[in-house]
């Protein structure tokens, strides 16, 4: 038998037993519609803290951002510095706020809040935000399905349609028992499984290449700088717009700040700020090694630099201990589309089928609906990874801006502004989607071409979503 695949195997053993463990917790009531979606807001705020970040945290940690190390050098790092930045203000100025706001106005999606904080009795705020979602998580969640295309080809040497497959089964049957609480308990393991596997790696790795100097030499053949500063002010400019992308994002990630909405204790807030900043640092600090030792590491360049992570791991450890890590790359990948899968079929399940449908649902049917709309969305999501053109860097990123060019000021402003109403709000949506999923065809290459400034989707998207939401908020009043 495969000792990779005996490897594997163990772990998401573990992960299954964590979940059973958890699904019996809950037994007494396994139809609560409110225990599936937000844990009955009674998770402590370890879990919080470990769930938030191991959801933000997927294949893209090990696919995706040590390529960039890898082609670029160490001014890719300032991605790193934007998401740790932005986590930092979204702990601090959204999780506190809008656990409260939430519990409020009883509302347990992020439609549902923005519906009753702006008394919207149209739906179109509710069915504006399930659009959005619905179009971007798809892309979202294509970007892990393609990161399991690339384990089971790597690893297991199947075919990369097969991976895929397979990541939608483990997705429909991880998400399917528990909800909530169960995933916060599995995300808080994977979160500490992830953090021991990518520590070791790139400290094995570093030893067997030689040290620093076989690294600086490596750079210096293939003309990689590893130098965190650019050599000129237009590179400089580029790398704070970079980091300051990835930053305001934060903000109006469902899949992220609705960890917050569950936690038990708001006044526990601060803690689990410290202890998952903690976390986010040290992982990310430990990929962006992996990236740069993967420099000296493959003399000869990977075809696919999105592999450097698995292609590493494969050449340092036994088939069994391989398998035990790689798992923790599926782990991870699981972990985020099972958030952003509980995040759509809420809204589905809650904003749609519920509030448009059948306002008369009972708790288990809703539960049911849920379940449904797991695989469909699968489906969905396979259809857009199954394109082999597009990186995994490349999908997260345009979902990325999207969904927080979409929500990040509507989230900020609606906590701390009253200023703006239920017109503003719906604009802001609109018109930060818009801009943001179009930016790479009507403006980037554009002002890329004038002036040597690569200006990212999330930057216009987002000042176009609060420009919006304070300009037509403004002009309605005036109007009544």
């Amino acid at each position: 038998m495969n000792l990779s695949l005996c490897g594997f195997g163990l772990y998401f053993i573990v992960v299954g037993l964590i979940a059973a463990v958890s699904y019996l917790t809950t037994r007494k009531n396994p139809s609560s519609y409110g225990q599936v979606m937000l844990g009955n807001r009674s998770v402590n705020y370890v879990l919080t803290a470990l769930s938030a970040h191991a959801s933000d945290m997927s294949d893209w940690l090990f696919m995706a951002f040590p390529a960039a190390l890898y082609a670029h050098g160490l001014v890719s790092s300032w991605i790193a510095f934007g998401l740790i930045g932005g986590m930092w203000a979204t702990w601090s100025y959204v999780a506190p706020n809008l656990r409260k706001a939430t519990e409020k106005y009883n509302a347990l999606t992020l439609s549902g809040y923005f519906e009753a904080r702006f008394s919207d009795t149209s739906g179109f705020l509710r069915s504006s935000t399930a659009f959005i979602c619905f179009f971007f998580f798809a892309v979202y969640i294509a970007a892990g399905l393609k990161g399991f295309g690339y384990l089971g080809e790597s690893l297991f040497a199947i075919p990369y349609t097969y991976g895929i497959m397979i990541a939608i089964v483990a997705m429909f049957f991880y998400t399917m028992l528990g909800g909530y609480r169960a995933l916060a308990w599995i995300d808080s393991f994977q979160a500490l499984f992830l953090l021991a596997v990518i520590l070791i790696v790139p400290c094995k790795a570093f030893l067997k290449v030689g040290g620093m100097a076989s690294i600086i030499h490596a750079a210096d053949v293939h003309g990689i700088s590893l130098s965190f500063i650019p050599s000129t002010w237009v590179g400089l400019l580029n790398a704070l717009l970079l980091a300051l992308s990835w930053s305001v994002g934060y903000f109006g990630m469902p899949h992220i700040i609705t960890k917050f909405m569950g936690i038990s204790d708001v006044k526990q807030m601060r803690k689990a700020q410290y202890i998952g900043l903690s976390w986010q640092a040290l992982v990310m600090s430990a990929a962006g090694c992996v990236g740069v030792i993967g420099i000296a590491y493959f003399p000869q360049v990977l075809a696919n630099k999105e592999l450097v992570f698995l292609e590493m791991v494969k050449d340092l450890f036994s088939p069994l201990i391989t398998g035990i890590i790689l798992s923790a790359v599926a782990g991870a990948t699981l972990s985020v589309i099972a958030a952003q899968v509980l995040v759509l079929v809420s809204v589905i399940a809650e904003d749609l089928y519920h509030k448009s449908f059948r306002p008369q649902a009972s708790d288990s049917e809703l539960v049911w609906v849920y379940r449904i709309s797991i695989l469909v969305i699968g489906c969905l999501s396979m259809l857009v990874s199954l394109d082999r053109s597009t990186t995994i860097q490349e999908l997260v990123y345009y979902a990325w801006s999207g969904l927080g060019s979409s929500f990040g000021p509507l989230v900020l402003l609606s906590l701390h502004s009253t200023k703006i109403n239920r017109y503003g709000a719906a604009a802001g949506i609109v018109f930060g989607g818009l801009v943001a999923a179009s930016w790479h065809i009507l403006g980037k290459s554009y002002i890329l071409a004038l002036s040597g400034i690569d200006m990212p989707a999330a930057i216009p998207g987002f000042i176009m979503s609060m420009s919006a939401i304070y300009l037509v908020s403004y002009l309605t009043k005036l109007k009544k």
